[in-house]
């Protein structure tokens, strides 16, 4: 099976949307209208029996409302579809679906963790439909990219259809910096990590944040179980030395992680400096997470910490001029080392996978694909939004709805974008702005980064002895945030590099080069 997509493709679907929901804010229909021409609906098999999905899916808040649920009534409609839609809290979700998975009661399942060792030795055990053949035929999900369905493939099959979520430009991928500090000293928006350090030895010097409060870098500290850090918010800093992301693999064909490159010295050495000027947060080792560094960046007295461009979006900035009512942001897009070293996290581009029992009739499984097929196409992007007009809203305009406040009240309550199950493929997904200025900022920052993807051979795979042992990281990051503070010596870092190396790395190493051999075969 061909799965070949083109970004190309992709992009100039979104460049159709403005066309396609144009025809949405017409008033003598509703955005989920499938009569009204202007729409352009697609709809699922209509005409053809009404077919029943029993899903589950995972909420974040309430769940819609099931009382006479107009949303939920619209897109069965559209979809020529019966939803038996059971909402779980997160925070139940992987218990719950632990159990709907031995029940065999589901037609549809969201594995919200992705791909992991349950998944594969679920998909192993044949717990889940093979549809490979399946993803050819569709309109809306074969637009989603190679490097995702590489990331939730498994030995070269498709076993469940992820949900998009943008490969470039999510969690840690750019410097966010304050832009009207750098105008205040004549310093220009930097691009390269001399001139960010530079920058940041500005703020340290002149306090622009007052009282002694300014803080030049915001980042935080990491526990030791996915890798040893010492920080987190720094993977532009990292990619400047020419560190691998997380995983590469040599000219001989080894692994080799990241903290094992002489680049990664380099990099120490280069936090080591900056932390004895007083440039990093003296905070940061007890940080536990990004809220935490964006929250001194959004309070006004960080000059700098890494995110992405969601964080410049009008929410942001408004929190910040409270404080502080002449604060701008401005965003490096990628930061560029003193060899020419650069890049940006390629990650795994979606969340959660839709994945059908193999309980479920053979003559079900494309019914269920059509469905979210539907679900995902253009014109529900407007119908999450928007719900159904004359009902949520009374028009939808440049992106946007129209609501009175009873309108947004019901909207609120029925929720219309949670009966949108599967997401539409957009490289502009973190470019989530209602200003149109900064939004065309954000897509641009978007477009330059997505030439400076590296990638992690080993991201879509897991290594049970890293799973069993999820202290195997913590000697070594104790020590490298000792280095880094002035504490310890590189020859101690250096010492539990090489006892990983020699224990537990080779392991892991061997169990990550073993899956990604087998999936290279079978691709």
């Amino acid at each position: 099976m061909s799965i070949k997509k083109h970004l190309a493709q992709v992009v100039a679907a979104s460049l159709l949307m403005t066309t396609a929901l144009a025809g949405c804010s017409s008033n003598e229909g509703g955005a989920g209208n499938p009569n009204n021409p202007a729409n352009g609906q697609q709809t699922a098999a209509q005409g053809s029996e009404t077919t029943t999905i029993k899903a589950m899916t995972i909420t974040f808040g309430d769940p819609p409302s099931t009382d006479n649920n107009q949303a939920k009534a619209d897109i069965e409609k559209r979809g020529n579809v019966k939803l038996d839609l059971s909402f779980v809290p997160s925070e139940a979700y992987g218990d719950k679906l632990a159990v709907a998975v031995s029940a065999n009661d589901y037609d549809l399942l969201l594995i919200d963790s992705g791909k992991d060792d349950k998944y594969i030795n679920l998909v192993r055990m044949g717990a889940f439909h093979d549809l490979t053949d399946y993803i050819d035929s569709t309109e809306n999900i074969s637009l989603i990219e190679d490097a995702v369905w590489d990331n939730t493939s498994v030995q070269g099959k498709i076993y469940g259809i992820p949900r998009p979520r943008g490969l470039y430009g999510g969690g840690e991928a750019s410097v966010l910096i304050r832009k009207d500090w750098l105008d205040k000293y004549d310093l220009e928006v930097p691009t390269t990590i001399d001139e960010l350090t530079h920058a940041l030895q500005v703020f340290k010097d002149n306090d622009p944040a007052g009282g002694g409060t300014t803080i030049p870098l915001a980042v935080y500290g990491v526990d030791g179980a996915a890798g040893p850090g010492p920080f987190g918010s720094v993977f532009p800093m990292l990619f400047a030395f020419g560190v691998p992301h997380i995983w590469t693999i040599d000219d001989n064909g080894q692994p080799v992680r990241d903290f094992q490159t002489p680049e990664f010295k380099n990099y120490l050495e280069w936090l080591r400096d900056t932390w004895s000027k007083g440039l990093i947060d003296k905070d940061a080792p007890v940080l536990k997470g990004q809220q935490q560094a964006r929250n001194k960046f959004q309070s006004g007295v960080a000059g700098a910490f890494v995110s992405n461009v969601g964080d410049i979006s009008e929410t942001s900035i408004e929190k910040m001029k409270q404080v502080d009512p002449n604060a701008e942001i401005a965003v490096i897009d990628v930061l560029e080392g003193r060899e020419g070293q650069k890049g940006v996290a390629l990650i795994g581009g979606y969340y959660g996978i839709w994945a059908i029992p193999s309980s479920v009739p053979e003559d079900k499984v494309q019914k269920i694909i059509d469905f979210l097929d539907f679900t995902s196409a253009e014109e529900n992007i407007a119908f999450s939004k928007a719900g159904v007009l004359g009902v949520h809203a009374n028009d939808f305009k440049d992106g946007l709805p129209v609501q009175t406040e009873e309108q947004m009240k019901l909207y609120d309550l029925e929720k219309p974008s949670a009966f949108v199950l599967q997401n539409r493929v957009d490289p502009y997904i973190y470019a989530n702005s209602k200003v149109p200025e900064i939004k065309e900022a954000q897509m641009s920052s978007l477009d330059v980064i997505a030439d400076y993807g590296i990638p992690n051979p080993f991201l879509s795979y897991s290594s049970q002895t890293a799973t069993k042992k999820p202290d195997t990281y913590k000697r070594m990051s104790a020590v490298m945030t000792q280095y880094v503070l002035g504490e310890a010596t590189w020859e101690a870092v250096q010492k539990e590099i090489d006892a990983w190396t020699a224990g537990d790395g080779a392991i892991i190493a061997q169990e990550l080069l073993e899956q990604y051999h087998e999936d290279q075969n079978e691709r």
